[in-house]
């Protein structure tokens, strides 16, 4: 059971989150809404390859933080394209997954954890980021597209 809700989270994420980003179109990727945050699109790609680390680091045992920089990816379009790359990358990785593997403990960098709750902590760091996504469009005169919650 909670293999399948994690896979659905992770799915439902995804088709809350594509839209969010497909809105970098509208927004220059380097404006930085807050002076000492990080440029809009530096935090996208933060939210991106985090996604890919933990679910790389679960499948394979492989925790090397993965690259990213604005100076890749240059472009809100190159951004998108690579949204779209990870969530595929993301749902194989998750595929290769079982609801055995829930329980099965990791030791990493920082404290031992199952599988189940490394892919929450996934999770809760991307909605973090998603939220602060929202926020930047916000003060950036951007309305961010409306998410359809449950309740």
């Amino acid at each position: 059971m909670l293999y399948q809700l994690l896979k659905n989270s992770i799915e439902r994420h995804f088709e809350e989150t594509l839209p969010l980003i497909e809105q970098l179109s509208d927004v220059d990727i380097m404006s930085r809404p807050v002076a000492e945050g990080r440029e809009v699109g530096e935090v996208v790609l933060h939210l991106l390859r985090s996604l890919e680390f933990y679910t790389k680091g679960v499948v394979t045992g492989d925790w090397k933080p993965l690259p990213y920089n604005l100076e890749t990816y240059t472009t809100s379009e190159a951004i998108i394209q690579l949204t779209r790359d990870v969530f595929d990358s993301v749902r194989v990785y998750t595929s290769r997954l079982s609801s055995f593997d829930m329980k099965r403990v990791i030791k990493t960098s920082g404290r031992p954890a199952a599988v189940g709750e490394i892919i929450l902590e996934m999770l809760e760091h991307s909605i973090h980021h998603r939220g602060q996504i929202t926020v930047y469009y916000r003060l950036l005169g951007i309305t961010p597209v409306p998410i359809s919650y449950i309740v």
